[in-house]
């Protein structure tokens, strides 16, 4: 589940708990293996595929503190797809870090 590619394509991600339902009722939450967690450099429904630094879109972090954070996927991998550099990463890892409760 790439939250760009779920954003972009329409779905707001302050409504995380009806997407997962949504994603439940179709295709079965066992069958999801893996988050790739970004931001998005789009409006909501753009249809497009920009991502972007944790907190520097339009998903915005609320938004992905709640997602890391939900019990329905907390042992999931998260794997960041951001364009960034090393030193990028790291600061993003850090502040995933301080976010997870």
């Amino acid at each position: 589940l790439d939250t760009c590619h779920i954003h972009d394509a329409g779905y707001d991600l302050s409504n995380f708990d009806e997407i997962l339902n949504e994603f439940d009722r179709i295709i079965g939450l066992e069958y999801l293996k893996a988050i790739h967690l970004n931001d998005s450099k789009n409006p909501l429904g753009a249809h497009k595929d920009r991502h972007e630094v944790l907190g520097g879109g339009y998903i915005g972090l609320k938004a992905i503190e709640y997602i890391i954070n939900h019990p329905k996927i907390r042992n999931l991998p998260i794997y960041l797809e951001t364009p960034n550099e090393l030193d990028g990463y790291k600061e993003e890892i850090a502040l995933l870090k301080e976010m997870r409760k």
